[in-house]
C-alpha cells in the first residue's frame, strides 16, 4: 500500500542518515546538550533535502491532510503567569557591631516589631569602647598637648559606629558611659533578629535584618517562549488569591538574565507600593498582561516543523502540489507562531499529516538524487 511504502521510505531514510553505534548502548549516546551545541550550521549540513511532491486527492482524504490560510491580522498576546510577593532587597539593613561587647539590654525585642531610623535596638558594654572613651577624656583635659591623641581616640570611636548622641553627651557630661545605645540605621520591620540580652558579641555576627516593606517586589515567573514578548515598562495587571478586590496595575521594571535549566522558565520582577501594608512577603500573585504585536503573519504552531537547524511549512501551491517553504518564526503566541519572513498572508499551510508529506518530500528528493534510500524498498511496487 502506498501508505506502507511512505512509511518504510522514511524508516530507510533515517536508517541511512543515521551514524553508526559501533556497538555502544544507549547510555553511551551523547547528552542533548552536547547535540545541541554542534550548532545549526552542522545540522543544516546533515538535514535531508526537501523537494515540492504532488499528492492525490484520494491520498489527501485518506491520510487527513488539512490545510489553512496564514494569516495576516493584528495580534494581541495574553500571558497569565503568577507570582510570588518578596522584601525590596535594595530596602533592606543588616545590622552589626565593628567592636566586642556584651550586650546589657534589648530594646528592639521580637520579630515583626516596626522600627525607625535612630531608634534604639540594644545596649552594648565593651570594655574596649569604655578605655576608648576614657583616653578620649583624658586628652580633651589636657588641651593642646593631648589634641592629637583626642583626635585618634574619637576617630576609633567614630569608625566604631558610635552614635553621634553619644559623642554629645560625652562631650556635655565629661564621662566614660558604661553601655553605649546602638540605634536603628534604617527604618521598616524587624524581620529577623538574633540579638538577646546577656549575648556576648563579635563584629561578624548579624544581630538583626531590617526590611522597609513601603515597597515590595513581585516575582514573576514567565515560559521560555514568553521571554522574547515581554520588555521593560510592559505594564501588568496583578490580583491576588485572597483578596476579590481591584486588581493593581504595575509595570515589568527587570528582566532577569538567566533561564533555570530544570524549568525552562526566566524571571521577571515588578515593583509595587505597599504604603497600607496590604501586601505581605510570601503571598502568591495571579499576574496578566497584554502585549500588542502589531499586524502579523500568523499560522498554527501544528504548521510548523523544527527540524532543530530551520523552521520548515508545507505550502498548498495548487489542488494536488506542496511546495517545502523555511520560514523564520517570530514569539509563540496562543497556540500560534508569528511568522517574520518566508510566507505571505492568504498562502495556504499543512496543518495536519503534514509529517507524512515531509517524508515523502524528503524521500522524493533522495529518489531524484539517486540516493541508496532506493534499496529499502525492495522491488514493491505501489499497492
Amino acid at each position: 500500500m502506498r501508505i506502507l511504502f511512505t512509511c518504510l521510505a522514511l524508516y530507510c531514510s533515517a536508517a541511512i542518515s543515521a551514524p553508526p553505534h559501533g556497538g555502544h548502548d544507549m547510555d553511551s549516546a551523547p547528552p542533548l546538550q552536547e547535540i545541541q551545541a554542534a550548532g545549526g550550521k552542522a545540522a543544516a549540513k546533515t538535514e535531508a533535502p526537501r523537494v515540492p511532491i504532488e499528492v492525490p486527492v484520494a491520498k489527501q482524504a485518506r491520510i487527513g491532510l488539512k490545510v489553512i490560510k496564514a494569516e495576516r491580522k493584528k495580534v494581541e498576546h495574553t500571558i497569565r503567569t503568577v507570582g510570588t510577593v518578596t522584601a525590596d532587597q535594595t530596602r533592606e539593613a543588616h545590622v552589626h557591631t565593628k567592636i566586642n561587647g556584651w550586650i546589657e539590654r534589648v530594646y528592639a525585642d521580637y520579630v515583626g516589631r516596626p522600627v525607625h531610623i535612630g531608634q534604639p535596638l540594644f545596649d552594648l558594654y565593651s570594655p574596649d569602647l569604655v578605655a576608648t572613651e576614657e583616653e578620649y577624656l583624658a586628652a580633651r583635659q589636657q588641651g593642646a598637648i593631648g589634641s592629637e591623641i583626642a583626635a585618634s581616640a574619637r576617630d576609633r570611636l567614630r569608625l566604631w559606629g558610635i552614635p553621634q548622641a553619644e559623642f554629645a553627651r560625652l562631650e556635655k557630661s565629661g564621662r566614660s558611659n558604661r553601655a553605649v545605645t546602638f540605634t536603628s540605621p534604617a527604618e521598616g520591620f524587624i524581620i529577623e533578629k538574633m540579638a538577646v540580652h546577656g549575648m556576648y558579641i563579635t563584629p561578624e555576627m548579624e544581630l538583626y535584618r531590617i526590611t522597609d516593606l513601603s515597597r515590595l517586589w513581585i516575582i514573576a515567573t514567565l515560559y521560555e517562549y514568553d521571554i522574547a514578548v515581554i520588555a521593560t515598562g510592559d505594564e501588568v495587571d496583578i490580583s491576588f488569591p485572597y483578596d476579590p478586590g481591584p486588581a493593581i496595575s504595575a509595570r515589568i521594571s527587570y528582566i532577569y538574565p538567566q533561564v533555570e535549566q530544570e524549568t525552562r522558565t526566566a524571571k521577571a520582577r515588578i515593583e509595587v507600593d505597599n504604603l497600607d501594608q496590604r501586601l505581605k512577603p510570601g503571598m502568591f500573585a495571579n499576574i496578566e498582561l497584554k502585549k500588542d504585536l502589531g499586524a502579523s503573519i500568523v499560522v498554527p504552531d501544528d504548521a510548523v516543523i523544527d527540524t532543530g537547524a530551520r523552521s520548515i511549512v508545507f505550502v498548498k501551491t495548487s489542488a494536488l502540489r506542496f511546495e517545502p517553504r523555511e520560514v523564520k518564526v517570530g514569539p509563540r503566541v496562543e497556540n500560534a507562531f508569528i511568522i517574520l519572513s518566508g510566507l505571505a498572508g492568504g498562502e495556504e499551510v499543512v496543518v495536519s499529516a503534514h509529517f507524512l508529506i515531509d517524508a515523502e518530500s524528503k524521500f522524493q528528493a533522495a529518489m531524484q538524487k539517486g540516493a541508496p534510500a532506493q534499496a529499502g524498498h525492495g522491488g514493491h511496487g505501489e499497492q
